[in-house]
């Protein structure tokens, strides 16, 4: 009898079973197709990705070769936009519970013509075919590729500057639309250029790296179950396992409005863990008499700061929120965006890089020219810090993401736009202002490279907190030529509208150590800078 039951058992419940099963719908261009591809349909990223997320879910591929965004563009007879497609209403008939959509490439011919015409365009037309899907009863999770690629040498727009434009109209259509935004280029930035063939569409191996990147941006966006983690801070060293994509950030309830607010960002001395530095055990127990939180960027978490954690974070960043909490009796918030080794380019937004004057010329031609480039920073010939280059060659990995060109800025600093700051501590530049060649001792770079960086990086920090002027932490004494660029920072700084702290001429640092062993100093000065531009 149980033998007779069981198959009409399972009968009845396969439809509850399938429709269970959370539908994901893939829509996009010859990418998501899968066009170039020997088998694709088992080889297409959409495939791939139903392999990887196993029967709770359906996927089900809506690409269509070389469409778009924009709704006025055509393709030959037809219309380009996606959102004039059979494959859109097909989608839509679907009901999806989740919409991953891969779109923009096809519309960087129209995209500065368009845009010069009616400003916006993109975007708008972008939140009209997202709107369609959001309108499904499902209420579907949205995903959108934030970085437009892949691209390699042989594409027309391989070293266009109007994809990474592209970049800011993408972020705005995430944001308003409550999508997230998966950086793919970031995901494919570590394959060989050989994975795309044509220059543009990827062979199975990339696309199963996109593949993959999707697949966590979905366990993101659905609140996956996550592997429990404890409350050490990963080291920044091998991958970006949870944080990416990342969500906005909000100060915490309980102190929004009555804190002090500051975002600590930098290189390795701003990352330098307090436990590895003087007077460590007198900060960390100081932590208890005061309410400090701390938010990183990796794990997205914020905590309260106690002496039985407080150790494991940057040093310079307790100790000013310390100095800070004593100053203002206010309870303090750090929002804190440090990677060892990371230059300048890593911070930087990819548009302010592309950006161009109204003669069309490139106003930060350098950084245009390295933002360009497309491949890793071993492999960029553009970008002259030759030790961060030949160390980042060497990760046994091949991967060092807070190196890249903008992913500290997409994944650390683009969070930020929205949080109230008071204010932003920056130490920084020990990457970008010497380089060593062929085995001599350390040289200034290229003056007019150093002045662009330095620029760049007070507009975008100024964007970021435009009432007060962020303090900028000096080059201090080292045995290296740094005169150059601190000269530099002062002038900038002067100009643009940020505070130099002068650590040189105030006798901070050790002259044959670049991570000080004592953060304090340091700390109080700019403490005592922060007091007065409030």
């Amino acid at each position: 009898m149980k033998k007779r039951l069981a198959p009409l058992l399972l009968a009845l419940l396969a439809p509850l079973m399938a429709q269970a099963a959370l539908r994901v719908a893939c829509v996009g261009d010859s990418i998501t197709y899968g066009s170039g591809l020997a088998d694709r349909a088992t080889q297409a990223y959409p495939a791939q990705l139903q392999a990887l997320l196993g029967p709770g879910y359906e996927v089900r591929n809506f690409g269509n070769p070389g469409r778009g965004v924009y709704l006025h563009t055509r393709r030959g007879a037809e219309p380009r936009g996606f959102r004039h497609m059979p494959e859109h209403r097909a989608a839509l008939d679907w009901r999806p519970d989740i919409v991953v959509c891969n779109l923009g490439i096809n519309d960087a011919d129209a995209f500065p013509a368009a845009e010069a015409k009616r400003p916006g365009a993109f975007r708008d037309d972008y939140l009209k075919l997202l709107a369609d899907y959001a309108a499904l009863p499902t209420k579907p999770k949205l995903l959108i590729w934030g970085t437009l690629g892949p691209l390699a040498p042989g594409h027309r727009l391989y070293r266009s500057p109007v994809p990474f434009l592209m970049e800011a109209p993408l972020a705005e259509v995430a944001a308003r639309a409550g999508a997230t935004s998966i950086d793919m280029a970031l995901a494919l930035r570590q394959l060989p250029l050989s994975h795309f063939p044509d220059g543009i569409h990827p062979d199975a191996e990339a696309a199963k790296a996109i593949a993959q990147a999707t697949a966590k941006a979905i366990a993101q966006a659905t609140d996956a179950p996550k592997p429990a983690g404890g409350e050490n801070r990963p080291r920044v060293a091998n991958g970006w396992a949870e944080p990416w994509p990342a969500p906005p950030v909000a100060l915490p309830a309980d102190i929004a409005g009555t804190c002090e607010a500051w975002l600590c960002a930098g290189q390795s001395n701003m990352y330098w863990p307090l436990a590895r530095c003087a007077g460590a055990d007198a900060e960390a127990a100081a932590t208890a008499k005061h309410d400090i939180r701390l938010w990183d960027f990796v794990t997205g978490r914020w905590r309260r700061l106690t002496p039985a954690n407080a150790k494991q974070w940057s040093a310079l960043a307790v100790s000013f929120a310390l100095r800070r909490a004593e100053a203002t009796g206010k309870p303090i918030a750090i929002l804190l965006v440090d990677v060892g080794g990371a230059p300048t380019e890593a911070f930087l937004p990819a548009p302010l890089m592309a950006g161009a004057d109204e003669a069309g010329k490139p106003r930060l031609p350098r950084l245009l020219r390295i933002l360009t480039n497309r491949k890793t920073l071993c492999q960029n010939e553009d970008y002259p810090r030759t030790w961060a280059k030949v160390t980042h060659g060497r990760r046994s990995d091949g991967a060092w993401p807070g190196w890249e060109v903008g992913a500290l800025w997409r994944h650390g600093l683009a969070r930020l736009r929205g949080v109230p700051l008071t204010g932003i501590l920056w130490y920084q530049g020990e990457s970008n202002a010497s380089v060593a060649i062929g085995g001599e001792p350390d040289a200034p770079l290229d003056e007019a490279y150093m002045e662009e960086t330095l620029r760049a990086t007070v507009r975008t920090l100024r964007a970021l907190s435009p009432k007060t002027p962020p303090l900028v932490m000096g080059l201090p004494r080292l045995n290296r030529p740094w005169g150059p660029y601190r000269a530099l920072q002062r002038k900038v700084c002067a100009e643009e509208g940020a505070v130099f702290l002068d650590t040189f001429g105030a006798g901070l640092g050790d002259p044959a150590n670049v991570h000080p062993a004592d953060k304090r100093p340091f700390a109080a000065l700019a403490s005592e800078a922060a007091s007065r531009a409030r």
